[in-house]
């Protein structure tokens, strides 16, 4: 088994905020109004996530695209995620990032980090501006569904995907992947189930986690190669010494083919 593709969260992983949709509301004053009375419903689970979506959505109507797209430049990423995701690209990984949070930040990283492949979810807009409405491509605890896509477009099985989250939402990509690691964890049950706890902040230990699970399982099928190609071939029964098994021919080279 060797990993090909390295599928990212975003939020709280590649980039220091833990939301988006936070973000946003923090930026534009507006999360202690009413945003954060509807994350506290639907985490209570009175609403849907779609619904607290909408909600969120309908603050934003009429903002002008170029004016989040501002916002979103000032988000930070993680200490040294940057280099230590085009490392991992310069050595040969597919790169993937799905996210519940917004276009903008998915687009950034995508053009900033050369991710081959992102998936976020989408404030609607109309010449412009922001209309109010959202579409959903990742649901709350779904990511899953859609690592399956991209694994299905790209040819690649689950064992020879690594995935790196750091919350409950990453539960379900984290069981699909043949090896996980839990970077800035908020989640008792992430950390239970990963490979790998990073123990810093710094994005450096994720890449040197991965290039060493790649170094072993390098070394691994190497070593299964050479245990097979060991075994000696059977013997013929009409000649103890058999040329077809080095070192057991006549000792005679003469008398080699001789019957």
């Amino acid at each position: 088994m060797k990993y090909k593709l390295i599928i990212f969260d975003i939020d709280g992983t590649i980039t220091r905020h833990v939301s988006s949709w936070r973000y946003v509301h923090e930026k534009l004053g507006l999360w202690d109004v009413l945003a954060k009375k509807y994350q506290e419903q639907f985490l209570a689970g009175k609403i849907s996530y779609r619904r607290f979506c909408e909600l969120d959505a309908a603050h934003w109507k009429g903002l002008e695209v170029k004016k989040l797209k501002k916002v979103f430049q000032g988000v930070k990423y993680s200490k040294n995620a940057r280099r230590a995701i085009q490392k991992l690209k310069k050595a040969g990984f597919k790169l993937a990032a799905v996210s519940t949070g917004l276009q903008f930040i998915t687009e950034r990283i995508k053009e900033e980090l050369g991710f081959d492949h992102v998936m976020g979810n989408r404030l609607n807009t109309y010449r412009g501006r922001l209309t109010g409405g959202v579409t959903i491509n990742i649901g709350y605890g779904a990511k899953d569904k859609t690592v399956r896509a991209i694994l299905k477009r790209l040819h690649i099985t689950p064992h020879q995907t690594i995935a790196v989250g750091d919350s409950d939402g990453d539960l379900p990509m984290i069981k699909l992947a043949g090896y996980s690691i839990a970077f800035n964890s908020t989640s008792d049950k992430l950390s239970k189930l990963v490979n790998y706890n990073c123990r810093t902040q710094d994005f450096m230990e994720v890449h040197n986690n991965i290039m060493s699970a790649a170094l072993c399982t390098r070394l691994s099928r190497l070593s299964r190669g050479k245990r097979s190609r060991g075994k000696a071939k059977p013997k013929d029964p009409t000649n103890p010494y058999n040329p077809s098994v080095p070192g057991t021919a006549w000792p005679f080279p003469e008398r080699n083919n001789l019957q």
